[in-house]
């Protein structure tokens, strides 16, 4: 789902941090997608691209479920709810005018201020700019660095499961959003709001899978696959589970079911906690993709 607790932006990266991963739907043209319009420039690394495609085409189809309302805007991705949690109030992929950069950004700012409820705007290379970032800070919100990384899917992981782990594709139940909720730290409230964001999507756009030791659910993660892409988010592990390589079994098996989907790519946004594990699996730092988050005052 960076920021000032691991419990505040949702899924969309490890165990230390989060973003809800929300499926797209492929169009029968295969690597097409409906309501998704790559912007894959000349002048942006392929690498770059892929990750911010894959996330920012999460926030599109976010902001057209019935958990949230879209704002009207065509220049940026934004929806507001009545919960109050940064994920179900979000901002991102922002392409103001040249030279409007500055006022839009306010304008948008200024009107999730004034709900009072927390928020999240999460930047990309190609979706902030200096007059942006200006802006942003000038309201006390500081960015929070988030490395994006990049990794081929050149072959089969091994996930180098420890005696009594078993890794599992699991759908969309109770127990899943558990695991990742108290992985995350979340509050209690978001809990049912998830399970009902992930629920109507299927295995084909966004695959969870669950680790268990000895039988007890410990880990989980999900795989959110757009085209060639697969983008790794939820990784989540219990406090008293870590450092029993869960993560790594859990990230390793979504890349084994992205690549059998035929996805050739696999990208994820990484906490510095969860960073080395992704380095051993073959990612690397391609780009920054700060999230900015505001909560109100007590």
């Amino acid at each position: 789902m960076a920021g000032p607790s691991r419990a505040l932006t949702g899924f969309l990266v490890d165990d230390a941090v989060a973003t809800l991963a929300v499926p797209i739907a492929r169009s029968a043209a295969g690597g097409a997608l409906n309501g998704y319009r790559p912007n894959v420039g000349r002048d942006r690394d392929p690498r770059v691209a892929a990750v911010e495609d894959n996330l920012l085409a999460q926030f599109e189809l976010l902001a057209a479920t019935t958990q949230v309302t879209a704002l009207p805007d065509d220049d940026v991705v934004a929806y507001t709810s009545d919960v109050a949690f940064p994920l179900f109030n979000a901002i991102s992929g922002a392409r103001f005018a040249p030279g409007a950069e500055a006022r839009r950004t306010t304008e948008v700012l200024e009107g999730y201020v004034r709900r009072g409820r927390p928020f999240l705007w999460w930047a990309t290379p190609s979706t902030m700019t200096p007059e942006m970032d200006a802006v942003l800070r000038s309201r006390g919100i500081e960015p929070s660095p988030q490395p994006g990384m990049h990794a081929p899917l050149t072959g089969p992981v091994d996930p180098r499961l420890q005696p009594g782990v078993e890794v599992s594709v699991s759908p969309v139940t109770s127990e899943l959003v558990e695991v990742m909720a108290a992985g995350f730290g979340f509050p209690e409230h978001v809990v049912e709001p998830i399970r009902l964001m992930l629920t109507p999507f299927g295995p084909d756009t966004l695959v969870h899978v669950i680790a268990r030791l000895d039988g007890v659910p410990l880990s989980a993660g999900s795989a959110f696959l757009t085209g060639r892409t697969a983008g790794i988010y939820n990784i989540a592990t219990l406090d008293s589970a870590r450092r029993q390589g869960l993560g790594y079994a859990v990230t390793a098996t979504l890349l084994n079911l992205g690549r059998e989907r035929g996805c050739t790519e696999a990208v994820l946004m990484a906490s510095e906690l969860g960073r080395p594990t992704y380095e051993r699996l073959g990612f690397v730092e391609v780009c920054q993709t700060p999230q900015y988050v505001w909560l109100p005052e007590g």
